[in-house]
């Protein structure tokens, strides 16, 4: 017996079903961020925001990361790591500092002193509107 076809479930545009409509404004929104991080930080090349952010996430908890470990979270090799990070140590945006035997790499917040404030509006109003899409499908 031949299977029925499904029709699209509403909630979105397009006929798109409602995790499809829901998974597709998560990655635009994804996107949109991660375009404003590109942007905030100055990156050059937007394969580096994911490292950059990183690098911040972990000077902010208080435990940087030494090019090892980002290494492995970004599933790279650590010459491939050290090689990117060149740029952004010499212009100043990330920093290098010695904890014993390693060497951890810090954001610098001496180069970007407050965030723009348009980077934040935008970035919660983009999250904001997506909340707002999910929780209308």
């Amino acid at each position: 017996m031949p299977r029925k076809r499904q029709e699209p479930q509403s909630g979105g545009p397009s006929g798109c079903g409602g995790a499809s409509f829901r998974t597709r404004r998560l990655l635009e929104s994804y996107f949109d961020l991660t375009l404003q991080i590109q942007d905030h930080l100055g990156v050059e090349d937007v394969s580096d925001v994911l490292m950059l952010v990183l690098i911040g996430i972990a000077d902010l908890r208080g435990a940087p990361m030494d090019a090892e470990l980002l290494a492995e979270k970004l599933l790279s090799s650590r010459s491939t790591v050290e090689r990117r990070l060149r740029s952004y140590l010499a212009s100043g945006r990330v920093l290098k500092e010695r904890r014993g035997k390693s060497v951890v790499y810090l954001l610098s917040f001496d180069h970007h002193e407050k965030p723009e404030p348009d980077m934040s509006v935008d970035m919660v109003r983009s999250v904001m509107a997506m909340v707002l899409d999910i929780s209308n499908d």
